[in-house]
């Protein structure tokens, strides 16, 4: 069956350009300090016509992940199908500086998002009838991007900031910006800055060296005191990095990360 559908994969690519059809995706390999190589493989196909697109995605074993149809008909978005293991019903539409969203969960509840734009701030909020409402703030200012989301669990209120700004970077005639640090700052985020964890703190500092590559420097700690660092070179696909959590022993990795 595997063979089969990377036969089909590659007949796709060869026709592309023809059937309308493309293929992308994300490959992720880690080799860690006991010598174990584990990988991971992320595979988006996207077939097109002048009505619409149907988008499959396909997990490393070749097995769906998502797949849903989109499609604009006077102005309105839609899209209908599963993702992150979800059916639904969409339609999105612009008016002005402010995009609205309807979402129907196949046997569940309606939901009403609003994106926009208002004097530089970029605000989203999701399910905003509901008293769970999350909302999103972003803001440039004097060369700080800020960052704020809250949500509300049961009667506890979650809020997640972050800021970042880069130093000492030169932008060429063109508007193309190079070298420079990153300097990050986020509070009430986890270590991978995807959840919120409430008391913690975290930040990095990264900056292209030559040919060694980007070096970044990351640090977390969490309420109850526990701290992770992280020091990582990424060069090409490659990234080489060390981390420590708490009191266990710091360990080494490599990782390979290719997008196609």
């Amino acid at each position: 069956m595997k063979t089969f559908i990377a036969a089909l994969a590659a007949f796709l690519m060869s026709t592309a350009s023809i059937a309308g059809v493309a293929l992308s995706g994300k490959y992720t390999g880690t080799l860690d300090d006991s010598g174990v190589y584990t990988q991971d493989l992320v595979t988006t196909l996207v077939g097109a016509s002048a009505a619409g697109s149907v988008t499959v995605t396909l997990d490393k074993d070749f097995a769906v992940d998502d797949m849903f149809v989109e499609s604009t008909i006077a102005g309105i978005d839609f899209k209908l199908g599963e993702v992150d293991d979800v059916t639904s019903i969409g339609a999105t539409t612009t008016v002005g500086p402010v995009t609205v969203g309807v979402n129907q969960v196949s046997g569940g509840s309606v939901t009403f998002d609003v994106d926009g734009t208002f004097a530089g701030v970029t605000v989203g909020v999701d399910d905003i009838t509901s008293s769970a409402r999350e909302t999103s703030a972003s803001y440039e200012v004097a060369g700080l991007t800020i960052g704020a989301e809250h949500a509300k669990s049961g009667d506890d209120h979650q809020v997640q900031l972050d800021v970042s700004t880069v130093l000492g970077q030169s932008v060429d005639a063109a508007g193309v910006a190079t070298g420079g640090i990153t300097i990050t700052l986020d509070h009430n985020q986890n270590a991978d800055r995807d959840e919120f964890e409430d008391g913690s703190w975290g930040g990095s500092v990264s900056t292209a060296i030559g040919a060694l590559g980007t070096v970044k420097a990351e640090g977390h700690l969490t309420d109850a005191d526990v701290k992770t660092y992280e020091l990582s070179v990424t060069q090409g696909i490659f990234t080489a990095a060390w981390e420590k959590v708490g009191s266990a022993d710091g360990s080494l990795s490599l990782k390979a990360v290719v997008e196609f």
